[in-house]
C-alpha cells in the first residue's frame, strides 16, 4: 500500500518527534525554573546554565568519577538535589538578597549573576579540564512496537521530566511553600500583609529553580556533552524558551519548551544540529517583532 521509502520516512519522523519530546521535557523544567525566579522575584538570575552544568558535574562524579553502583541514578538524585537546593538558597539569601536594598538592585543582580557564571565555568575548567565529558544512559536498549524504535534512554528522560514538573506543580499548589510563592507572585505587598516572610520565599524560589536546572543538566547530559563553557549555550536556549512563552508565565513555558524541542528536532534533522541555533534566535527576533509578551505573557 506504501512504498518503502514512505514507510521508512514515517518510521524517521517518529524519532523525530521522540527526540523532541524527550529534549522539550527537559527544556520545560529549565524554563519553568527560569520562570518562576522571574515571575517571582523580578530578578534574572544569568548563572543559570552554570547550574545546569553543576548537575552534570555533580552526577558525573557520583556515577563516572566515584562509580556509583548502588541505587544509580535514583541515589544520585537524592544526593544531588539537596546540594542544589542548599546553593540556590544560599545565593539568594547571602548575595541577591543584601542587594535588593540598594538603588537600582535589578542590575546590580544582574551583573552579580553574571560573575557568577564567569567565575563557575572557570572553576570547572580547573577541577574538571576541557575535556567533554557525558553520563552514561538511565537505562540502555531499545523498545520495539512494530518497525517503530524507541530509546528507553529517551523514554526515560521524558518521564522524569515530566515526572520533575508534575511535583513542582503539586508542591505550588498543595504546600505553605507553594502557596506562599504563588502569594507573592501575585500581590508581594499583600503576602506580606498577612505575614508571609518574602524573604524566605525568594531564597526558596532560588533554590528550586536551581534544583529543576540541576535536575535538567542530569538528565541532558546524557544526550549532550558537558564542558566548563557550555552554560552559557544553555542559559540563551532558556531565556528563548522563557522569552518564547511569556515572562513570568509557567503555563507559556511549557508549551514553549515543547514547541522549541520539536522545532530543534525537526531543523536538526532537515538541515544539521548546527543550524538549531540559527532557528532559536529566528524564533526569538519572530516573537519579539509579532507578539514580544509571548505566547501566554501579558502585555505592559
Amino acid at each position: 500500500m506504501f512504498s518503502e521509502d514512505t514507510i521508512l520516512l514515517f518510521y524517521e519522523i517518529t524519532d523525530v518527534i521522540i527526540a523532541g519530546l524527550s529534549n522539550g521535557s527537559v527544556y520545560a523544567l529549565m524554563a519553568v525554573g527560569m520562570t518562576l525566579v522571574y515571575g517571582v522575584t523580578k530578578a534574572f538570575n544569568f548563572a543559570y546554565g552554570d547550574f545546569f552544568n553543576m548537575g552534570g558535574y555533580l552526577a558525573w562524579i557520583l556515577i563516572v568519577g566515584l562509580g556509583l553502583q548502588f541505587g544509580g541514578y535514583f541515589t544520585v538524585i537524592l544526593i544531588v538535589m539537596p546540594i542544589l537546593f542548599g546553593v540556590g538558597y544560599g545565593l539568594e539569601k547571602f548575595l541577591v538578597a543584601p542587594l535588593r536594598k540598594r538603588p537600582d538592585w535589578e542590575n546590580r543582580v544582574m551583573m552579580l549573576t553574571l560573575g557568577l557564571g564567569l567565575f563557575l565555568s572557570n572553576l570547572y575548567m580547573v577541577v574538571f579540564g576541557v575535556k567533554l565529558k557525558s553520563l552514561p544512559p538511565i537505562l540502555d536498549g531499545i523498545l520495539e512496537i512494530g518497525q517503530i524504535v524507541f530509546s528507553y534512554q529517551d523514554i526515560m528522560i521524558f518521564v522524569m521530566s515530566l515526572g520533575g514538573i508534575l511535583l513542582f506543580g503539586w508542591m505550588l499548589n498543595n504546600t505553605r511553600t507553594g502557596l506562599a510563592v504563588r502569594a507573592v507572585a501575585q500581590n508581594p505587598a499583600g503576602a506580606k500583609i498577612v505575614g508571609i516572610n518574602i524573604q524566605r520565599v525568594f531564597a526558596a524560589t532560588f533554590a528550586i529553580s536551581t534544583v529543576m536546572v540541576g535536575f535538567g543538566g542530569i538528565l541532558l547530559s546524557q544526550k549532550l556533552f558537558i564542558n566548563p563553557t557550555s552554560g552559557g549555550a544553555i542559559m540563551v536556549k532558556a531565556w528563548v524558551v522563557t522569552a518564547f512563552g511569556g515572562m513570568g508565565s509557567i503555563r507559556g513555558g511549557l508549551y514553549a519548551a515543547f514547541i522549541i524541542g520539536m522545532m530543534e528536532a525537526f531543523v536538526g534533522w532537515t538541515f544539521g544540529m548546527s543550524y538549531t541555533i540559527i532557528a532559536l534566535f529566528v524564533l526569538l527576533l519572530a516573537t519579539l517583532v509579532i507578539r514580544p509578551q509571548g505566547l501566554m505573557g501579558k502585555g505592559a
